[in-house]
């Protein structure tokens, strides 16, 4: 299931480069708010506040990500660069991974393992994507991009996911960490406060 790098020659690799660091440290907030939940505790939700379960916010970012990476890789194979469009209007809704805490823990594993190997040049990379556009119709938008701006979209959009299964955990009356969701700039204001 992992493919690994072929560009090792290069110095700097995964948490050595900002982008794919911040991508692993937003990985391993989930990685850890899983720990703390039980099995039946993922499928919770907080209705009417919060109306998707725990899981269906994990599969939700994890897509994302998946987008990313599925093309990034043919056929299998890593390519050292954007072998095809990231399409982020592919879900899997319904899919496993929103009832199984145990597949997300491996899948946000499987993803951190590949952010360690991935290379400056990759991220670098141009990129096309291609996602929805309007609320009213359905109307498909193909845009340029690069790696590491796609990979702090996903990252960012994690924490928005993280902040509202935050909400669910605490309306469960339980607790997770104070800075779970919380997005680098207000983590940067609040240290600056301190």
């Amino acid at each position: 299931m992992f493919a690994t790098s072929k560009n090792t020659h290069e110095a700097l690799l995964g948490r050595d480069l900002a982008v794919s660091h911040g991508c692993i440290e937003a990985l391993e907030q989930g990685l850890d708010c899983l720990a703390s939940l039980t099995d039946e505790q993922y499928l919770a939700t907080a209705k009417p506040h919060v109306t998707s379960t725990i899981g269906e916010h994990f599969r939700h970012l994890l897509d994302l990500f998946h987008a990313i990476y599925n093309a990034h890789h043919k056929n299998g194979e890593r390519s050292g660069q954007i072998a095809d469009v990231i399409n982020y209007n592919l879900r899997r809704r319904g899919h496993t991974v929103e009832t199984s805490r145990q597949r997300a823990i491996s899948e946000i594993t499987h993803f951190v393992h590949w952010l360690e190997g991935i290379t400056e040049t990759e991220l670098k990379a141009s990129v096309e994507l291609v996602t929805e556009v309007s609320m009213t119709h359905q109307q498909a938008q193909v845009m340029s991009s690069t790696l590491e701006r796609e990979l702090t979209f996903v990252a960012l959009h994690a924490n928005h996911h993280f902040a509202m299964v935050k909400v669910t955990i605490s309306l469960l009356g339980m607790s997770v960490s104070e800075d779970f969701g919380l997005a680098p700039t207000t983590l940067s204001y609040l240290r600056g406060q301190s």
